[in-house]
């Protein structure tokens, strides 16, 4: 209430919810112009970032054997998040090891109109979670 956060549980989604909705991703970034073809993947190359060899970093939005990666589904949640809960903030809590990922699937939902203004997106990095072993926690992979 303090924050006026309107959300409910019914507005809790897991990551395969947006699983229907992937290909529809893929499809608008084509259609958009933003799509390339590289190595057989979809990629959007992003010129402001650059790799170690100063070409522009790709996003892989869809893989050579037709899957999907975290990307896709980041942007698939993105477009929910602003076209069906007319979000005008979302707050990424999540791991620094993840910026570039952020940077990247933020950029893309912009250029792509997945994200409606007044919409503001942020990561909102921390230090890694560690077990009783100091090593970084992760989840379990996600389904393809």
């Amino acid at each position: 209430e303090l924050l006026n956060v309107k959300l409910t549980m019914a507005d809790v989604m897991g990551e395969s919810a947006y699983n229907d909705d992937l290909i529809n991703v893929v499809n608008d970034l084509k259609a958009k112009g933003l799509l390339v073809e590289s190595n057989g993947a979809q990629c959007v190359f992003l010129e402001e970032l650059k790799t170690a060899d100063g070409e522009p970093l790709p996003v892989i939005i869809g893989k050579a054997d037709g899957g999907y990666l975290y990307a896709t589904t980041d942007l698939a949640a993105v477009r929910y998040r602003s076209g069906v809960l007319t979000a005008d903030r979302a707050l990424y809590f999540v791991d620094q090891r993840q910026a570039l990922h952020f940077q990247q699937v933020f950029d893309v939902a912009r250029r792509a109109g997945l994200v409606t203004p007044p919409m503001h997106m942020e990561h909102t990095a921390f230090g890694p979670v560690t077990g009783s072993d100091a090593r970084p926690f992760t989840t379990p992979a996600r389904a393809p």
